[in-house]
Parts: C-alpha cells; structure tokens; sequence
C-alpha cells in the first residue's frame, strides 16, 4: 500500500509539473474545453461529496470510517459491477489505496479542490493573450 500510495504521488507530481510546464503549448481552445470540462467535473463531484456527506450524517457514520468501497456497495450498487471492473485492469493495491484506504471525504475533498484549482487555472491560460 506504501509503493502505491508513492508512486500515485510521484505519477501526480509529475503530471502537475509537465502540464505547468508546457502550458503554454496548448492551444487555447482546447484549454477553454479542458478548463470548462474540469469545471463541470469539479462540480458533479462537489454534488457526490454533499451526498456523501447526507448519508454519513443520516446513518450516523463516521467520516473518518466511510470508504468508497462502503458508499457504493451501499447507494451506487447498480453501477458497482464497474469498480469490480477497473479490479481487472488496473494496480489492485492502487485501487485499494483510493478506494477501500482513503476516507471517502478526505479524498473527494482534495480530488475537488485540485480539479476547481486547475480548472480555473486553464481558463486563465485561455485567455491570456498569445
């Protein structure tokens, strides 16, 4: 679990580095499209988090103590074939890290925050003048 939790912190940086990097070699439409869509994910997940939120208060939960794995065998089972799914395809001690690990809130929290941040950091970009 620590090799994953690593290495998903070396991929992240390393993602986050090129793309401040060579930004400025993206064309700006395509960072207005990435900038919105960002934007819009950013928000469905601020929509996931609030209901994340209801069901620990309505259950009487712990956030520290809810995982993903808990919230979607228990609300999303209709879809839950698909985490078992990505089981299949990718690193299994990856997928444990952010799934059955993390606290669900924690993680959407900080997913949220650096999807908004960049976001609106591409949107920025477009419109600077070239």
């Amino acid at each position: 679990m620590i090799v994953a939790g690593i290495s998903l912190l070396v991929l992240v940086t390393l993602i986050i580095g090129l793309v401040v990097q060579y930004a400025f070699l993206i064309p700006r439409q395509a960072l207005k499209f990435l900038g919105s869509l960002l934007l819009v994910i950013s928000t469905l997940e601020t929509m996931l988090l609030v209901w994340i939120l209801v069901y620990v208060w309505r259950y009487d939960l712990s956030i520290w103590g809810l995982s993903f794995n808990d919230f979607w065998k228990a609300q999303l089972t209709p879809i839950y074939f698909l985490k078992e799914w990505l089981y299949t395809w990718f690193w299994n001690d990856l997928l444990n890290l952010i799934f059955v690990f993390l606290p669900a809130v924690v993680f959407l929290s900080v997913r949220t925050i650096f999807t908004t941040a960049i976001g609106i950091w591409f949107l920025k970009l477009s419109r600077k003048p070239s």
